[in-house]
């Protein structure tokens, strides 16, 4: 079997570390969490940052104890079996379109406030618009006439 290049430096682990443990929540949820807390919006970050830490560490040292490709799914195939490796990445790959569904449709709810189109259709067309985007830019990269690749 091939052995996957170690090209990815410091920053760019630190930035997929950020963006994976921030998800869409403070996308979707800081205007309401501000109108809830008030003042102590501060105290919210920090318990969250916290938590975040706490995470950041967690996934530093199974990492370091697992040097494998796969994440997530390689730390519970290991821990606990093949079968549940396989239903942890099924799931965090659905946690992926959630995610991405859940910013659409917060993006939506403050562009559909802005200037006064129905959500459904605001998310929908800003879906739609990033799909197109991504089969675009794919297209580019493989040099292909083809939107997707199977290999």
């Amino acid at each position: 079997m091939a052995e996957l290049r170690r090209t990815l430096g410091l920053a760019e682990c630190v930035f997929f570390g950020v963006g994976s443990i921030l998800g869409a929540g403070i996308y979707t949820l800081i205007g309401k969490v501000a109108g809830v807390s008030g003042n102590l919006i501060w105290l919210s970050f920090f318990i969250a940052s916290m938590s975040a830490l706490f995470t950041a560490f967690s996934y530093a040292e199974l990492s370091a104890a697992f040097p494998k490709a796969g994440g997530e799914y390689e730390y519970a195939k290991k821990a606990f079996g093949k079968k549940t490796g396989v239903f942890l990445g099924l799931t965090i790959s659905l946690n992926g379109i959630i995610s991405g569904a859940t910013v659409a449709i917060g993006f939506a709810g403050y562009l559909s406030e802005l200037i006064g189109i129905n959500l459904l259709v605001s998310a929908m067309g800003i879906i739609i618009v990033l799909f197109w985007s991504e089969c675009t830019w794919h297209q580019r990269i493989f040099n292909s006439q083809y939107y997707f690749h199977f290999n």
